[in-house]
């Protein structure tokens, strides 16, 4: 994935979704390939949204992830949900 086309996902789908804002870190990743075992270093985005449980948020985050292995040809992307008390 380019550059460009990372920014084109993030502009259109990411803030679709996340509508009031995210925080995002760009950052390398490593994980290892279950069909060969090889370990793998890539670019990696790791978004960041707080929000209120929602079923129907939950469902617009995984189509989300499943659009961005699709189109950029990934076997997994990760999700983690965790509840935390937060104020602004």
């Amino acid at each position: 994935m380019t550059d460009k086309e990372w920014d084109n996902f993030k502009a259109t789908q990411v803030a679709a979704i996340f509508k009031e804002g995210s925080t995002i870190i760009n950052t390398t990743g490593n994980w290892r390939d279950p069909q060969t075992g090889t370990l793998i270093t890539e670019p990696t985005h790791l978004i960041i949204y707080l929000h209120k449980p929602s079923k129907a948020l939950s469902k617009q985050i995984d189509s989300l992830r499943g659009l961005y292995k699709a189109m950029f040809k990934q076997q997994s992307v990760l999700r983690v949900d965790k509840k935390v008390a937060v104020s602004f």
